[in-house]
């Protein structure tokens, strides 16, 4: 094996340094270090090899023969080794990609996401939102979150947010049309359809018994984003996914006048390709999520335990805390979008 010759390198570093800048006081302060720190470095490589490398005129720094020769190859190594470091620390600066659903992303995942960043401020974030399958391609995302309930190859796949759904409305809506303390007739009132969930309503009613109901007028947007922001403003009644909305029920934004729920064996999932678990920016992103995903679902059960009584229990698969399976069965929307 071919033994290297190599001189000292912090002096190596501050001879190339000053040689660069024309100037002991500029490569001090490039190296973060004192002037009198870069002139005892160059003075132990001028010990190494024995000769001057600097000739030190009055303010000003000339390099003799032996520096001339020395600097060309001395800058070129030092730039050859920052190539590579940063080839080395490029995929733990890349962001880490995340794509959701609109609703998700708007009702659920931003504002949880200060936390995140509070816990990981070195991680760099980009969030997409897609609707459509073809959407979440996981060649170009690290993690997903939308509707699955089926498993996909090469993919790792956790439910955080079980399919709870109910008509939801603005407590405005209720003063402005019924007074009366008890539950409203649901025909009374707008419902409003999200284009790409426009099964929920048919679905709930006939899970409900409630078949034959009619309202007095239907109103269907693109998305759940905008269904549920229009229920908000007062619009009408929505069909909301109760879990992704828990922080407009908790600031008061909507209610749930309608006391009958149903629920999906599927829901939101977070999902990633398998060969990437290793990367620690993505297992501690879904660790994240899986505890925030936790809070959310205790947090409705403490103060709405009807969803969570025992005969509508079951268990995480993968150990984590128990949700509710149903209320009402609903039949299953594998491919659902929000």
């Amino acid at each position: 094996m071919k033994k290297r010759h190599l001189p000292p390198l912090n002096p190596l570093r501050s001879f190339e340094a000053a040689a660069r800048n024309g100037s002991f006081t500029k490569a001090a302060e490039e190296l973060h270090v004192t002037t009198v720190a870069i002139s005892r470095q160059v003075a132990v490589l001028e010990g190494y090899f024995g000769a001057p490398l600097f000739e030190r005129l009055h303010q000003t720094l000339k390099l003799t023969h032996a520096g001339r020769a020395l600097l060309p190859d001395a800058t070129a190594a030092f730039d050859l080794l920052d190539k590579g470091t940063r080839k080395l620390r490029a995929p733990q600066t890349k962001p880490l990609r995340i794509c959701a659903y609109p609703s998700v992303a708007v009702y659920w995942l931003i504002p949880r996401l200060p936390r995140f960043r509070e816990a990981h401020p070195d991680i760099e974030i980009s969030i997409a939102t897609g609707q459509k399958p073809r959407e979440f391609n996981y060649d170009e995302i690290d993690v997903g979150l939308q509707y699955l309930s089926d498993a996909r190859e090469g993919l790792i796949t956790q439910l955080l947010l079980p399919d709870i759904i109910q008509p939801a409305c603005s407590p405005h809506l209720l003063k402005n049309s019924d007074p009366s303390p008890t539950e409203p007739n649901l025909a009374d009132y707008t419902w409003i359809y999200s284009h790409y969930r426009r099964l929920d309503w048919e679905e709930w009613l006939n899970a409900s018994g409630l078949e034959e109901l009619e309202p007095v007028q239907k109103v269907t947007v693109r998305g759940s984003t905008l269904a549920y922001q229009a229920a908000v403003e007062g619009m009408g009644v929505a069909m909301v996914q109760r879990l992704l909305v828990e922080d407009e029920f908790k600031r008061g934004a909507l209610v749930a006048p309608f006391k009958a729920t149903g629920r999906r064996s599927a829901g939101i999932c977070m999902v990633s390709r398998s060969e990437r678990l290793d990367d620690p920016r993505i297992a501690a992103f879904r660790s994240w999520l899986e505890k925030e995903a936790g809070l959310t679902v205790d947090e409705l059960a403490s103060h709405s335990p009807h969803l969570f009584e025992p005969e509508f229990l079951d268990s995480n698969s993968n150990g984590g805390s128990m949700i509710p399976s149903t209320t009402t069965a609903v039949g299953p929307q594998a491919k659902t979008p929000i």
